[in-house]
């Protein structure tokens, strides 16, 4: 009797997503092939379900090709389903697999290796399972291997991870001890513009701290970008390639650019979303918990580096684009706090509907929880924006003609930025201490006995204490007083501004024509914050301003 004549489908996994195209699934689909042309399968090209992605972080039923050949199987398009290995199907464990088994089975479709069938019975199922169990264990020996050969590289070896790309304008060069152990500039040409300039990723990301260095903003870098018409990294074969200011910004936050390098910066957790499905996120880790690695050459200084990321964060605060409201508010976005509960508050804008056309914007924080929970917990704190935004106005005046105040908080400013401690006493505790060591090492000579020795060592060891302290100190001192000659830099801009300001804004007429920005510049200068609390109730004031 013939063989009954059986049509086959395939499935090809790999998790490394950039081996979508490699020889490795070649190899695979290859070895897939000749299995089929073994037990005289049927094979359409179809039927051949490649992909490159996890079998361990991305669920089965979110796997577009795996589904795509369980539908199919539904449809009785193929009877049997060959794999390399169990562990193509799920790195889960059984559960997964047996559902995928289970859905195979429900379509009449059979599951098999090329190295065994397994049989629609108890057996088939316990082996299966086994297998699945096995694909787990080794995945998790896998990942535990590879991890700590990470955390050795990075402790014993100095090193990055090889792993990832390097940051923007950055390559690997291998080291005496690691293979991609350091950073170097990437000089490789990338492009050329309409006027025959070079560009390397180098050249690029220099040109784009040289832009923000002269003010410009995230959405205008990737504009002129685009203008000229600069790939991004990961665009270059595409038709057009796009620069976009969320992608600069997540650029620029690498602390790299100023020479340091550091690892642990990023870890990811499992997180549950409102479906109740498990994905895993990337979070940022605490600054106190990266990892410092050698130093990769600076393509901007320190001092620089800071003034953007501080204009940048100004900017993306004072940011308009996305409100489409005439009145912004000159204290929105953090310059406005309830009194009850010390939450920002928000603007309030009125809406659409004909009852709501007498009302006016405000500054509002609403709080509503259960009755048994506190008035932190159930408030409705709202005060109109014209009132609060007139306050301000004429907070700024006072506190600008008021010359004595401003100079009053530069003298507070320069008096907090006085070192506590003085160096020279440190130098001098440190000598002192090490003149007692060499005392007691004196003393050590005659000491006739293991108690007296013992003691003159428990001495020797609380001094040597005592002096790396004191030497610890004067480590603390050294970047205490970089930042204080940062602070001294800030002060002297405080005071250069006030005094260039203060003809303008302590005018009332030139106040009513000043501009949002220019007003937001004073307020965000002078730290002026106001609180409000609700209109009824017992407290202190309706608002109050502050002036940090």
């Amino acid at each position: 009797m013939p063989k009954k004549y059986e049509r086959a489908a395939i499935y090809v996994r790999e998790s490394d997503p950039t081996l979508a195209d490699s020889t490795t699934i070649d190899s695979a689909v290859k070895a897939l092939r000749d299995h089929c042309a073994k037990e005289g399968y049927s094979l359409g090209s179809q039927h051949e379900y490649k992909e490159a992605i996890s079998a361990y972080q991305v669920p089965y039923y979110e796997r577009a090709r795996l589904m795509d050949m369980l539908k199919a199987a539904q449809r009785k398009e193929f009877d049997v389903v060959c794999i390399t290995e169990v562990r193509a199907l799920s790195r889960k464990g059984a559960a997964e697999v047996l559902l995928i088994y289970q859905t195979l089975m429900d379509a009449g479709v059979r599951l098999e290796t090329t190295q065994e069938k397994f049989s629609d019975d108890p057996t088939g199922e316990l082996i299966l399972t086994w297998k699945a169990t096995y694909a787990r264990l080794e995945r998790q020996q896998s990942y535990l291997r590879m991890q700590r050969g990470k955390r050795d590289r990075i402790v014993i070896g100095q090193a990055p991870s090889a792993c990832s790309k390097p940051p923007y304008g950055y390559t690997f060069i291998d080291t005496d001890r690691e293979v991609k152990g350091a950073y170097v500039f990437n000089l490789t040409i990338i492009y050329v513009d309409a006027d025959g300039v070079e560009w390397s990723e180098y050249k690029v990301a220099v040109y784009i701290f040289d832009l923000l260095k002269q003010g410009e903003t995230l959405h205008g870098v990737a504009r002129i970008l685009n203008e000229k018409g600069i790939p991004p990294r990961g665009n270059t074969r595409t038709a057009e390639p796009h620069w976009r200011a969320s992608g600069i910004r997540n650029m620029i936050n690498n602390p790299i650019y100023t020479g340091g390098v550091y690892v642990n910066r990023f870890k990811k957790v499992e997180k549950v979303n409102r479906f109740g499905i498990k994905k895993l996120i990337q979070i940022d880790v605490p600054r106190e918990q990266w990892i410092r690695l050698p130093d990769a050459p600076a393509i901007i200084d320190k001092e620089s580096y800071e003034r953007i990321m501080a204009q940048v964060a100004a900017n993306r605060n004072e940011s308009v684009r996305n409100n489409k409201h005439d009145d912004l508010g000159l204290v929105r976005s953090g310059y406005c706090i309830c009194g009850v509960c010390r939450r920002s508050m928000t603007l309030d804008y009125p809406g659409p509907k004909p009852e709501s056309k007498g009302s006016t914007p405000g500054y509002r924080c609403r709080q509503t929880a259960t009755a048994k929970q506190s008035i932190v917990h159930n408030h409705n704190t709202f005060i109109r924006q014209s009132i609060v935004d007139a306050a301000v106005r004429e907070k700024i005046i006072e506190t600008l003609q008021d010359v004595s105040w401003v100079r009053t908080r530069v003298e507070d400013l320069r008096k907090a930025n006085k070192p506590s401690i003085d160096a020279e006493s440190v130098h001098t505790t440190i000598a002192s201490l090490q003149k007692e060591i060499d005392n007691l090492f004196d003393l050590a000579r005659y000491a006739t006995n293991d108690k007296n020795r013992e003691r003159l060592g428990m001495l020797m060891q609380d001094l040597e204490r005592q002096q790396q302290e004191a030497e610890g100190i004067l480590f603390d001192l050294e970047d205490d007083a970089e930042e204080r000659a940062k602070l001294e830099v800030e002060i002297v801009r405080f005071e250069k501004w006030a005094e260039e300001v203060r003809p303008n804004l302590t005018d009332p007429s030139y106040m009513e024509t000043a501009s949002y920005s220019e007003l937001r510049l004073a307020i965000r200068v002078l730290g002026i914050v106001v609180t409000v609390y609700p209109s009824q109730g017992e407290w202190p004031y309706r608002f109050n301003i502050d002036c940090a």
